[in-house]
């Protein structure tokens, strides 16, 4: 299978070498789904899905065209101003492999290993590519860019250090005193903490897109089961965020390629894909009512906004024995800092939404 991963004009093999890739992708479409289209038609009825949005609490039917979309989510502009529609694209050919792909492994019959690699490719790009995800990515910038400056920062002679390598740099001269003086201005600012970083969309988006083949490497190694629920009438939903990251074990914490970490993600409403362990087999699995009921809740509690089904009612039962309206969901990504005897560390953790009680609107809007 080749998938295409440049975003330049030309990709760097290796020192002095390069190879020529295909011309700028410089048209494309500006709505631009996050939930691709042929995914949803898979938890369709009657030409459309259910859709609960937890912020407002409204449960309401929709059509395929007008959900999980935005209008240029994944367009980058490059360094000449362009509108670039590489990610897209990328994304597009991956969803073609995968719409082909998904009859076969729905039925765990006749399936490739080029179908298992779009399918781990997709859901890599699932974890990475929706809005909550690309808001995470910013809160992770931000989180290290501040961490960043409370390294440089730990000290004003430390500071004097940053700030006459960065005039060195442009060319200018400060005398030690302007250096001092700048400096502690400097460590002042940063301990007040009254500022914010404000990280664009595009590194947001280039951020997200170099953490998909991580997560591909960690889901390689993994085992991998296509679940299929034992009643007829049992049916997996899906989210706005599909994957769901759980562990065997008590931590709270824990990475795609830990090997307690527990992978689940709705490929249709008669099939979950489930990653385990990390001896690389490939199986097939079944569940009960019951079991198929508990994912559906952790689904609807990792939901960032907007909860999706076939059966509206269904749907509605499930997200009102949760009491999900006006309510969102918990950080999915939490960044720190550690103080060290000569600067700091970051730290950046993958937690589990979906555990935690869903945090209340109502109360934030009466805190206002």
């Amino acid at each position: 299978m080749s998938i295409p991963i440049a975003l330049s004009d030309h990709v760097v093999i290796d020192e002095g070498e390069f190879m020529e890739v295909p011309a700028p992708k410089l048209q494309g479409p500006k709505r631009q789904h996050y939930l691709p289209r042929m995914y949803l038609k898979g938890f369709a009825s009657d030409g459309g899905v259910a859709v609960f949005d937890r912020h407002t609490g409204e449960l309401r039917r929709q059509t395929i065209e007008n959900t999980a979309v935005e209008r240029h989510i994944y367009t980058f502009e490059d360094a000449q101003g362009r509108r670039r529609y590489e990610i897209e694209e990328m994304l597009s050919q991956i969803e073609s492999g995968l719409s082909d792909a998904i009859p076969r492994l729905e039925t765990a019959k006749g399936f490739t290993g080029d179908d298992i690699d779009y399918l781990r490719s997709f859901i890599a790009f699932a974890e990475v590519r929706t809005p909550s995800a690309l808001e995470d990515a910013k809160r992770v910038h931000a989180g290290f860019a501040n961490t960043v400056g409370h390294a440089i920062t730990a000290s004003v002679e430390r500071a004097m250090g940053a700030l006459a390598g960065m005039y060195r740099g442009k060319g200018e001269h400060r005398s030690q005193e302007e250096l001092r003086k700048e400096a502690e201005g400097l460590v002042r600012f940063v301990r007040e903490g009254k500022y914010r970083i404000e990280v664009d969309d595009q590194a947001a988006l280039m951020q997200c897109v170099r953490l998909w083949k991580p997560v591909i490497n960690a889901l390689l190694r993994k085992d991998m089961q296509m679940v299929t629920p034992m009643d007829p009438q049992s049916h997996y939903i899906t989210c706005d965020s599909p994957v769901v990251l759980e562990c065997v074990s008590d931590r709270d914490t824990v990475g795609f390629g830990s090997d307690d970490a527990i992978v689940l993600f709705p490929l249709t409403p008669r099939c979950l894909i489930v990653f385990s362990g990390s001896q690389g087999r490939i199986g097939t699995g079944s569940a009960q009512s019951a079991q198929v009921d508990r994912v559906n809740e952790l689904l609807a509690l990792s939901a960032e906004r907007y909860v999706i089904g076939g059966d509206e009612s269904m749907l509605g039962g499930l997200v009102g024995r949760l009491r999900l309206g006006k309510t969102k969901r918990n950080a999915k990504y939490v960044t720190g800092r550690i103080m060290t005897s000569d600067g700091a560390i970051g730290v950046v953790k993958r937690t589990f939404p979906h555990r935690a009680p869903p945090l209340s609107l109502d109360s934030e809007v009466d805190a206002e």
